[in-house]
């Protein structure tokens, strides 16, 4: 009845705001901080999103391109860049974007006081320490790097840095405490009710940066066709259900076994995206019995992929191998490449390793946005018919990372947000175990590549270190890639345009009727 009495209070709340020409959106959890790249998370990644924009920004296939930069070029020797600003740009308050804005910006956030989460990656020893930020003119800014990076521009475009959003410098007080977000995106910020919900409202004097007349990733055509966007903390699946039935909820993400009943439903449309996540099998290649590639190249011939995602997805996922998204432009054949399905061969790859019946346990947990157990049930039922022991433990999703950080596993089944540039994509499971416990992979071949792909920026070449990459991880299998992770939405069918982008909701270009 408690539970009940919530859910209904929640969605009278809804009733009472859903009248207004906003869009409507549920989330689960508030936002952590205003400030862009300041204590974040997932969810408040995706508010900031509509706020702020920075110099470049990721397009669908991974790729950076100028955003608020209308060009930018880098020098022969990969340590100056170059950024020719628009001149249409404005805050939120009406003041133009200059070259000295970008330059308080970067000075600010570059400062340790200011907490921003990706200080390390542009401080001195990270992968694109920022030595140097200077105004050339008036719409012109360089960059200067200590060394060459070709993953400094991905690594200004990501969600956890805040995109490295520009914001007015009036967002500051005299004292240097933060006030609010004057960006320069679609929409802006508007009221926090904590706990309850988030408002913005649309930015009248947005210009998009030059397009197609599509949306593309965080670039493209980027109208605010709402008046406005309330972002309600919905933590509970079955109000969240409710809304989206009843109609004061307009989109929200919702667990894949509500499929079926989201396309019976004639008020409902169901969106399905696919992004750059990854649904996969940590393995623990410094256990006893996993330490031994022969066991671990057993159990990839042993899973049979495309039933087990298809199951897994309700029938929305691909399998794919590969640490490179299917989405991704360096997404070629090489990376479509995988080990067999093959009983018998998996069988005889056990036997010449030597594996005698030990235990082996899978970790997965419940959450029911992501696959983590249902695709374990579905492998221990498919390796133990080659022979293996297999166990699975159920954890809460916190203990479930705690373990994993720790390297106290075998086998993990896990999926990790999107990191589109597969170098980021590879850093967050590659390296040395010794000094951090919960990287995948420390073979120093893979390591060194990974580095290349940090320096190397050419893509022809890029894309044969990636390629290396895969044929080596085929050999070795230091995890099991299953398929890109799926975002599953309900959205009511007056809403028009696609709310979601790379797990986060994304809604310019979106209208509801």
């Amino acid at each position: 009845m408690k539970k009940f009495l919530l859910a209904g209070t929640a969605l009278l709340a809804l009733a009472n705001v859903a009248a207004a020409r906003d869009i409507t959106i549920a989330q689960s959890s508030d936002l952590r901080s205003n400030n862009p790249g300041v204590n974040r998370d997932g969810n408040t990644d995706g508010v900031i999103l509509h706020i702020v924009e920075g110099l470049v920004g990721y397009n669908n296939a991974g790729e950076v391109k100028p955003l608020l930069a209308k060009s930018f070029e880098t020098s022969a020797d990969g340590l100056a860049y170059t950024f020719k600003l628009r001149t249409d740009v404005k805050f939120h308050n009406g003041k133009l974007l200059t070259a000295d804005d970008v330059v308080w910006n970067w000075t600010r956030y570059l400062k340790p006081e200011t907490k921003w989460t990706c200080l390390s990656d542009f401080a001195a020893g990270g992968a694109a320490h920022v030595t140097e930020v200077k105004a050339v003119d008036a719409s012109t800014v360089e960059i200067k790097l200590e060394k060459p990076s070709a993953v400094f521009l991905g690594l200004m475009s990501r969600p956890e840095c805040g995109y490295t959003g520009m914001i007015s410098p009036d967002s500051v007080a005299a004292d240097g405490s933060f006030i609010k977000p004057i960006g320069t995106g679609p929409f802006m910020w508007d009221e926090w009710k904590k706990g309850e919900y988030i408002h913005l409202k649309k930015f009248a004097d947005y210009l998009s940066p030059a397009n197609d007349g599509k949306p593309d990733g965080m670039v493209g055509s980027k109208r605010p066709l709402a008046d406005g966007i309330k972002f309600m903390v919905i933590p509970d699946p079955s109000t969240v259900k409710a809304g989206l039935e009843s109609g004061v909820l307009d989109t929200a993400e919702l667990s894949p076994d509500l499929i079926p009943e989201i396309k019976s439903n004639p008020k409902m449309q169901l969106i399905v995206a696919r992004n750059n996540g990854k649904n996969l099998f940590y393995i623990q290649t410094r256990d006893k019995v996993l330490s031994k590639p022969g066991v671990r190249r057993a159990m990839a011939m042993a899973l049979d992929l495309d039933e087990l995602v298809g199951a897994a997805s309700n029938g929305t996922g691909e399998a794919n191998g590969s640490m490179v998204s299917q989405d991704s432009v360096y997404f070629d054949a090489t990376q479509k490449k995988r080990l067999p399905y093959d009983l018998e061969a998996a069988k005889k790859e056990l036997a010449a390793a030597g594996y005698k019946g030990e235990p082996i346990s899978i970790i997965a947990n419940k959450r029911g946005n992501v696959p983590s157990f249902p695709v374990a049930v579905m492998a221990q039922a498919m390796l133990q018919q080659i022979g293996l022991n297999v166990q699975i433990e159920v954890l809460d999703y916190a203990t479930q990372v705690d373990r994993r950080r720790s390297g106290n596993y075998q086998i993990i089944s896990q999926s990790v947000a999107p990191r589109l540039d597969p170098a980021l994509m590879y850093s967050f499971y590659v390296g040395d175990k010794d000094k951090n416990a919960s990287l995948m992979w420390d073979d120093p071949k893979a390591i060194e590549l990974m580095k290349a792909a940090y320096v190397e920026a050419d893509q022809t070449k890029r894309q044969k270190i990636f390629d290396e990459f895969h044929e080596l991880m085929l050999k070795n299998i230091p995890g099991i890639f299953l398929y890109d992770m799926v975002d599953v939405w309900g959205a009511a069918k007056t809403l028009k345009g696609r709310p979601v982008w790379q797990s986060n909701a994304r809604l310019w270009e979106v209208s509801v009727d």
